[in-house]
C-alpha cells in the first residue's frame, strides 16, 4: 500500500468545500482509500449522495464505484471528516464492502 500526496479541493453547494487530506492506493484490494475534510460553516453536513457525486467527478469514476464509509461531524464546528473507498470495478466493490454498507448506498447485494 502506497501513500499519495495530493491537494485536491472541490466546492459543494452552499459554501461547503471538500479538501482531500490523504489518499492511499491499496494494491491488494485494488481500491483508492480517501480521507477528506468538508468545511460547511453555517450549513448542514453534506449528504452521502452529494459526497459520492463530488468524489466521482474528482477521480473520474462512476458514482456506483464510490463508497462513503464514514462521515464524522464535529458538533458546532461546521467541519466533517469523510472516509471513502473508490474501486476499479463493481465486482471488487461487492467482494470487499460489507453488506450493510452496500445497502446504505443502494448497491445491489
Amino acid at each position: 500500500m502506497g501513500s499519495l500526496r495530493s491537494e485536491k479541493v472541490a466546492r459543494l453547494g452552499e459554501g461547503a468545500e471538500l479538501r482531500v487530506v490523504s489518499e492511499r492506493f491499496n494494491s491488494l484490494i485494488r481500491r483508492l482509500e480517501v480521507e477528506a475534510v468538508v468545511t460547511h460553516q453555517g450549513s448542514p453536513t453534506p449528504s452521502r449522495r452529494e459526497l459520492v457525486e463530488v468524489l466521482s467527478r474528482m477521480y473520474s469514476r462512476s458514482p456506483e464505484l464510490v463508497i462513503i464509509r464514514k462521515v464524522e461531524s464535529e458538533y458546532g464546528m461546521g467541519v466533517s471528516r469523510v472516509y471513502a473507498h473508490i474501486y476499479e470495478s463493481l465486482e471488487r466493490l461487492k467482494l470487499y464492502e460489507p453488506k450493510h454498507i452496500l445497502r446504505r448506498h443502494g448497491a445491489g447485494v
